[in-house]
């Protein structure tokens, strides 16, 4: 009691009690404002850095040798404690890592202050700490103690000295891995921790002193002090300040910010309206959240958001979407958290669901228009086929003489028969295309001989508007794999189209040929030729290349389109070239069989 009794109050001690004032409020408002990678450290060594300018100030105000060495003993659980949790707050700071009760760090934090403690306590017997040779100097409120320092104490100081030593390599490496804009911030880190450390060596080498002190926990005040400081004003290790200048400000949609360990970090105001009550606290988990908790977990756990599909909250719908917060220095785990954002996109599931509904609608008139389609046609294939029987008697003299002028009407009367049952089969065909209901019945075809037989099937037609075929092959042994029936139909329209087109005595030439492993029926005749960029109404659907020249040759414009969907459906393809007034050559090409293969004729196969 009478080092405390003893006192004097001077100017020295009185600085050190506005720097401990200063120091305190500043470590109140870090604890209070301020989040940050190794905060727990950092407040330990700030805790430490109070203690030991207590103590510094009780010795300055003492006026006796004992008290001086008495208050100096005081001070060795704070001496201990202040590198190591320096270091520590260093290493988590730069590393982004939060390892508080690890047992290393329990035995450092607990064991070395323990042990610094026990030696200061103990040195009136082995005075291996401070030596007998300590001594005053000087008299009155002046005066001060120059200490003898026993092995023990450079011991401890060693030991201390590679704890900071390894938090300023850490620095280091960090300032050598981070972005160019942090350097600055790293390097006035670097000063402010080796500040101390030079400070104490140039005390325990060469004696230097403030205010005839050890000018180690001023520098170390100082450094703690300056450290805070740049945490004001510099928020780049801060979870939420980084998510909030990502996002907030750039949207109105719910945000929240996460931190990579699963607690809350921030969120703004529209995602505080949203979640209301159900939203934790600041550094609470977000586990319990409905709907949008497991995906938080989730993405705590993976880095990845778990839903594939939009989430509701009442009568809006939102997509979560999450943005990595990465710290800017390139350490071992560089990830902060992630700032969460539910992007309202209400309005555009809505108008999908109106296309939705409106494709649905158009599919299903689509199908009634077929299915219209197909049963009108049915139904006027029966008349039809008695009006084609009553033509056909009339013609051949079954019910009697007909004048040649009945006869004639007769005749344009059947020609018109034949046109619109040829109409009503391509309406047929096509609504069976559309609905995938053809049924491809696939055999060994041999070329040659199908286009002769095809050719011969079109020698009346070609006979009535005086053109002539010819037909001319490579000699093809092998055969191609197709339907007869429907690749006759697709060769049997190119041929009638190139009757139709053909001039008064004009020639259709056929003709059959292999071009790389390709089978190609080429077929050409002399009419007035295809314009350029006209295969769109070539093979498109109720089209016809020229209303003014083509429309006298009749046709629905369905022919070309069926005969396109049916021979690519059996793997072929088919073409044209054109040039106007010198006719058209349509190439139909169809894979050939290998030659090592062999097939049956009335093998069949069945495709759809």
């Amino acid at each position: 009691m009478t080092c405390l009794t003893s006192l004097e109050l001077s100017f020295a001690p009185a600085a050190v009690a506005v720097l401990w004032a200063v120091a305190a409020l500043v470590l109140a408002w870090v604890v209070r404002n301020n989040r940050f990678p190794g905060k727990q450290a950092f407040i330990l060594a700030f805790t430490a850095m109070l203690w030991w300018l207590v103590v510094v100030g009780f010795e300055l105000a003492s006026q006796e040798l004992s008290c001086k060495i008495a208050w100096a003993s005081a001070a060795w659980p704070a001496i201990a404690l202040l590198p190591m949790a320096w270091s520590f707050f260093l290493f988590d700071y730069t590393m982004n890592t939060n390892a508080v009760r690890t047992p290393l760090r329990r035995l450092c934090y607990v064991g070395a202050p323990t042990l610094a403690s026990g030696i200061a306590l103990t040195n009136g017997w082995h005075h291996l700490l401070y030596g007998t040779g300590t001594h005053m100097v000087g008299n009155g409120p002046d005066a001060y103690a120059v200490f003898e320092h026993g092995p023990l104490f450079f011991v401890i100081a060693g030991g201390l000295y590679v704890f900071v030593t390894s938090g300023t390599g850490v620095l280091a490496y960090a300032f050598v891995k981070a972005e160019k804009n942090i350097r600055p911030f790293l390097a006035i880190l670097i000063f402010i921790t080796v500040a101390p450390l030079a400070g104490n060596v140039a005390y325990v080498v060469w004696g230097f002193t403030i205010l005839g002190f050890d000018p180690t926990p001023f520098l170390f005040s100082g450094a703690l002090i300056a450290f805070s400081w740049l945490l004001v004003n510099n928020r780049m290790m801060d979870t939420e300040a980084l998510g909030r200048d990502l996002l907030f400000y750039a949207t109105q949609d719910p945000v929240i910010v996460m931190k990579a360990t699963g607690q809350l970090a921030g969120a703004n105001a529209a995602a505080r309206a949203l979640f209301a009550d159900t939203l934790p606290k600041l550094g609470e988990t977000l586990d319990h959240m409905e709907k949008i908790g497991p995906i938080l977990n989730f993405l705590r756990e993976t880095g990845e958001l778990s839903c594939a599909e939009p989430i509701t909250f009442g009568d809006r719908i939102y997509d979560p979407r999450a943005l990595p917060i990465a710290s800017p220095i390139q350490a071992r785990n560089s990830l902060l958290g992630w700032t969460v954002t539910l992007v309202d996109i209400t309005e555009r599931e809505r108008s999908a669901e109106a296309r939705r509904k409106a494709l649905v609608r158009a599919e299903e008139a689509n199908r009634a228009k077929s299915e219209f389609l197909a049963v009108i046609s049915h139904e006027l294939r029966t008349p039809l086929t008695s009006l084609k029987g009553g033509l056909d008697l009339a013609l051949c003299g079954k019910v009697g003489e007909v004048s040649d002028p009945v006869r004639k009407l007769l005749r344009i009367a059947e020609k018109n028969s034949v046109r619109l049952s040829k109409l009503i089969d391509d309406i047929l065909d096509l609504q069976k295309l559309d609905l995938n209901e053809i049924a491809l019945h696939l055999q060994d075809v041999e070329p040659t001989e199908f286009l002769r037989e095809t050719v011969q099937e079109q020698e009346a037609q070609a006979t009535e508007a005086s053109v002539r075929f010819s037909v001319t092959s490579d000699g093809i042994r092998r055969r191609i794999r197709a339907d007869p029936f429907r690749l006759k139909q697709v060769v049997g329209n190119v041929l009638s189209n190139a009757v139709k087109f053909s001039p008064k005595d004009g020639l259709v030439e056929c003709s059959v040929s292999e071009i790389d492993g390709t089978l190609r029926l080429s077929v050409r005749d002399s009419g007035i030729g295809i314009p350029e960029n006209a295969e769109d109404k070539v093979f498109g659907r109720f089209n016809q290349v020229d209303g003014s020249s083509t429309r006298v040759s009749g046709g629905s414009g369905l022919g070309m389109n069926i005969a396109k969907i049916l021979i690519e459906r059996m793997g072929g393809a088919i073409s044209y070239e054109s040039c106007l007034g010198a006719g058209t050559t349509f190439h139909i090409d169809m894979p050939l069989e290998p030659l090592s293969e062999t097939r049956s004729h009335t093998a069949e196969e069945v495709a759809r």
